[in-house]
């Protein structure tokens, strides 16, 4: 397939039969596409067998919903050689439900970060000592600048801006957000818009929809800990609050686990609806067989026992083959973008806007990305980001930061600060300022607890690299 690719890209360059060329490719492109994900589709729908076998009650039935439409997608698609616009909107409705599940999730996990910060620097265990600040300084200086890379460099600094204890006003805080906004000028406004998004999200200055209602053992921990007096801990109120973020932060990892692995199984039996029925079942080998009587297995299977001893062999037929199928995949959607820019007036007239359309679609699927906005076309014309637009922006983040700030106790404003000063571009201008900032932070740290909290957490850090 990579070598007839090559040719009709090639062919499509040089203006030869182009509407014959564009259907071969979408074809072409096609088979690559359903290849790869019918053998993803095959190992992951087993997976979810097994998840299944392992789910508490509480999900269990929201699995099981999940399973239903996709099993029942795959038959059709898979089994019959039918793909209906009925089956696509259906799984595409169980990925906003699964995609509006891991923003909730997020956002607690931006939460318990945040108490997280806390709890670390008002642990009452800490043995107070004498800190030399100069040397810590020092060494977190050399340890960032031991690296020429730019990015890791940058990091590096993010990652100590995280843990650093935070002592600046209010006003010096919001002069860095404007700053760091200025960089996007002249810029497009979605760029914009992306960062202070991620700035509201990273902060909680917005919570996504579902934040109080999706997962009520997590939000009755989140407000216990939000509720609780922070400022200064007892022994035993310190381990109760540790134990609740400990245990928070275990069902968030248990329910993202298992939210990452049914997104892979949307995204995958998306490609097969969007893609399947143009493909050239004679460029199917016996991997696609394989990955075939694999999913016929699974979803024939009540459980995960009822799958029979054929199944293994057919695993051990596929491996290697998802690494091949996706080598092949890369290589002949590498200029699928180039052909529906570059030639659709000649995709138009050849019929083929739908599976082109289509074929987007599932290059987005297959990104790195799997909650990916799938109707978020790439902008082409420039929408540029004036003084107006960005000091607009800066004012509606301000004014949800001071809304926020209200409500919290200082040790969680610290913590959103360090939060949120982690997360964007770095703001120093040299690296005088970088040691000064390292010095200024430590330096301005009354609280000696949390002074030795963060040099621990600090050292720690230098000492894993």
């Amino acid at each position: 397939m990579k070598n007839e690719a090559r040719n009709l890209i090639k062919e499509l360059k040089a203006g030869r039969d182009l509407k014959e060329n564009v259907k071969k490719y979408a074809f072409l492109t096609s088979t690559a596409f359903t290849k790869y994900a019918v053998i993803r589709l095959s190992m992951n729908y087993f997976t979810m067998l097994e998840m299944l076998d392992e789910c508490d009650d509480d999900r269990k039935k929201e699995t099981e919903d999940i399973a239903n439409t996709v099993k029942a997608a795959i038959e059709n698609a898979v089994f019959e050689g039918e793909s209906f616009e009925e089956d696509i909107e259906k799984v595409l409705a169980r990925r906003q439900e699964v995609t509006e599940k891991m923003k909730v999730l997020t956002s607690y996990t931006d939460a318990m970060s945040l108490f997280e910060y806390v709890l670390l620097r008002k642990n009452p265990e800490i043995s107070v000592h004498d800190v030399n600040k100069e040397a810590v300084a020092e060494n977190m200086f050399n340890y960032v600048f031991q690296d020429n890379d730019k990015l890791v460099v940058n990091s590096k600094i993010q990652s100590f801006i995280a843990e650093l204890p935070v002592r600046m006003t209010k006003e010096r805080f919001f002069d860095i957000i404007r700053n760091t906004l200025m960089i996007y000028k002249g810029g497009e406004k979605e760029a914009v818009n992306d960062f202070a998004e991620m700035v509201r999200t990273a902060s909680l200055i917005e919570k996504p929809e579902g934040f109080e209602k999706s997962f009520p053992a997590l939000y009755d921990m989140y407000k216990t800990l939000s509720e609780a007096d922070l400022k200064k801990l007892e022994k035993s109120e310190h381990l109760k609050y540790s134990a609740i973020l400990e245990k928070a932060t275990e069902i968030i990892s248990s329910n993202v686990t298992d939210y990452l692995m049914l997104e892979q199984i949307i995204n995958d039996t998306l490609v097969i609806l969007l893609t399947s029925k143009n493909k050239i079942a004679d460029k199917m080998d016996d991997s696609y067989a394989s990955a075939i009587s694999i999913l016929k297995e699974c979803v024939a299977a009540d459980s995960i026992y009822s799958l029979t001893d054929k199944t293994e062999d057919f695993f051990i037929s596929l491996e290697g083959a998802q690494e091949d199928a996706y080598e092949t995949l890369a290589n002949v959607s590498s200029s699928l973008f180039d052909i529906y820019t570059e030639y659709s007036e000649v995709i138009e007239e050849a019929g083929m806007t739908d599976v082109y359309s289509g074929l987007i679609k599932a290059d987005k699927l297959t990104s790195t990305s799997l909650f990916i906005d799938l109707d978020k076309e790439i902008r082409v014309v420039n929408d540029a980001a004036d003084d107006e637009y960005i000091e607009k922006v800066y004012k509606d983040l301000e004014e949800g930061f001071r809304g926020l700030f209200e409500k919290l106790g200082v040790s969680l404003r610290r913590g959103v600060m360090a939060k949120v000063l982690s997360v964007i571009p770095v703001f120093f201008n040299n690296k005088e300022e970088i040691k000064e900032y390292f010095l200024y932070a430590l330096d301005r740290c009354s609280d000696e607890t949390e002074l030795l909290a963060s040099v621990e957490i600090i050292n720690e850090m230098m000492l894993g690299d």
